[in-house]
């Protein structure tokens, strides 16, 4: 267990550094999309599928019928892609916070158990992290479509992982009330 716990640790630490230097790169792509946009396309051209870019789940064209690139809708996948990356890189970096505390290896560690009201803090904040990435996918989606005319494509996904991960935080919530109780009567 204690090297699936340590395994856990280290991958999530390397899956947080990865989207923070994705959201990095996004907001080099956002700059460079109002400078350059074309720049920018023929770049990436090789990555791109029928001239649209993916970002977390959020695809948007970015090129119109005849291949030249569509400026705003590039710098509004380099903002989304700035926002959704940092809030998954949150995300992992609760989750290595969460195995971390429950080791007892934070300085605001309570012990070496699951059930401590920093966990439940985390736990939530990653429901919520879950929640805001497709709701703002969503938001993007819509701005993208009225002031542009590019189709895009919105996972909503993140919103069913973060309603369950809401809910299990009620149980580590409980089962922190019960872990109180239990100290207290010792």
């Amino acid at each position: 267990m204690k090297r699936l716990n340590k395994l856990v640790v280290i991958v999530t630490k390397v899956l947080e550094v990865m989207h923070w230097l994705t959201a990095a790169v996004m907001a080099v792509v956002a700059v460079a999309a109002v400078a350059a946009p074309q720049k920018v396309i023929d770049l990436i051209q090789s990555g791109m599928d029928n001239g649209s870019l993916t970002v977390q789940g959020f695809e948007i064209a970015v090129q119109d019928s005849a291949g030249n690139a569509i400026g705003g809708a590039l710098l509004l996948v380099g903002i989304a892609g700035i926002i959704t990356c940092g809030l998954m890189a949150m995300v992992f970096r609760n989750i290595y916070l969460i195995f971390r505390t429950t080791s007892g290896e934070t300085w605001f560690s309570k012990g070496k158990t699951p059930f401590q009201p920093d966990n439940i803090r985390m736990v939530r904040e990653i429901g919520i992290f879950c929640i805001s990435i497709p709701v703002i996918q969503l938001v993007f989606s819509i701005i993208g479509g009225v002031l542009f005319g590019v189709e895009t494509v919105v996972s909503m996904n993140g919103l069913m992982l973060g309603i369950i991960v809401l809910c299990l935080s009620q149980f580590f919530a409980y089962g922190t009330q019960l872990q109180e109780d239990v100290d207290g009567l010792v």
